[in-house]
């Protein structure tokens, strides 16, 4: 079991360098086709004041603009993989996030990074990452801030008896067989946890060869996502699984707290899976 298509997206206002140092690292160590996209939209918005003919020559501009960027960014990528045939390329002027999604039905993983320092947050111009994880039906692997390439020798599965935890380690399996050390972590909270639960998930990852063990962490002060941050780094684990946990239909673009913690703490890799 291996993760065959591997799809990641550049931000035009991005360094690509590092981010795909991360993405090729890892699709060579699953042996992966890599998928490479860029997206994005023009800046301009509309005044009543502009005239027609004016307002055309911005939007023009502006996506001559867009499109020089990403043969920009093209041509920076091929720098690093001029031999490699397994990595493709493609562009479109888009919501970064609808041309993810569109294009997660190739792919088995989705890599999404987070903006950088200085790099604004403005999803015309990068993937929300929220918005991907909702509708792509893939799991989506966000790095850490380093962008050191992803060794997965120590695991976390930050588990809870839910569908989105039980996808999430299906999801996620491709690594977990590769990993030293898998820890099923369990957080202590107002009701004791089942043990048997546990055991479970434990013979389950084992009959996938998985070395699999468990532990249960009482919850300290703050939310339980800092709780699992905070555990893995004391195991030495470089990449969390969890499920990613979302609020009723009426706010479901809302996430509930520990994903929200995982979604916006980029001091570890992180697989989450909705």
């Amino acid at each position: 079991m291996t993760f065959k298509s591997i799809l990641t997206h550049f931000d035009i206002d991005a360094q690509p360098d590092h981010r795909f140092t991360f993405a090729i690292n890892l699709a060579e160590r699953c042996n992966a086709e890599l998928a490479c996209i860029s997206a994005a939209q023009p800046l301009f918005v509309i005044e009543p004041s502009i005239g027609p003919t004016s307002g055309t020559k911005i939007m023009r501009e502006e996506m001559e603009a867009v499109e020089t960027r990403q043969r920009d960014l093209h041509e920076r990528i091929m720098r690093h993989a001029p031999f490699r045939n397994h990595v493709s390329w493609q562009t479109k002027a888009a919501d970064p996030a609808t041309f993810v999604v569109e294009n997660a039905r190739a792919a088995d993983l989705i890599v999404l990074f987070d903006v950088e320092k200085g790099q604004a947050r403005d999803y015309r111009r990068t993937a929300n990452i929220p918005d991907v994880l909702l509708s792509a039906g893939r799991p989506v692997l966000l790095p850490s801030a380093s962008r050191a390439p992803l060794e997965a020798q120590t695991i976390v599965i930050a588990w809870k008896d839910t569908k989105e935890s039980r996808r999430a380690i299906v999801d996620a399996m491709p690594l977990l067989i590769l990993a030293q050390d898998v820890v099923v972590l369990s957080i202590e909270e107002s009701h004791p946890i089942d043990e048997q639960a546990l055991n479970d998930v434990v013979r389950f990852l084992s009959r996938h060869s998985v070395p699999a063990r468990s532990i249960i962490e009482p919850r300290q002060t703050g939310d339980a996502g800092m709780t699992i941050i905070e555990a893995a780094d004391r195991l030495a684990a470089d990449l969390i699984v969890a499920g990613a946990y979302s609020h009723n239909r009426f706010r479901e673009r809302v996430f509930g707290g520990i994903t929200r913690t995982l979604l916006h703490n980029n001091a570890i890799n992180r697989l989450l899976s909705n």
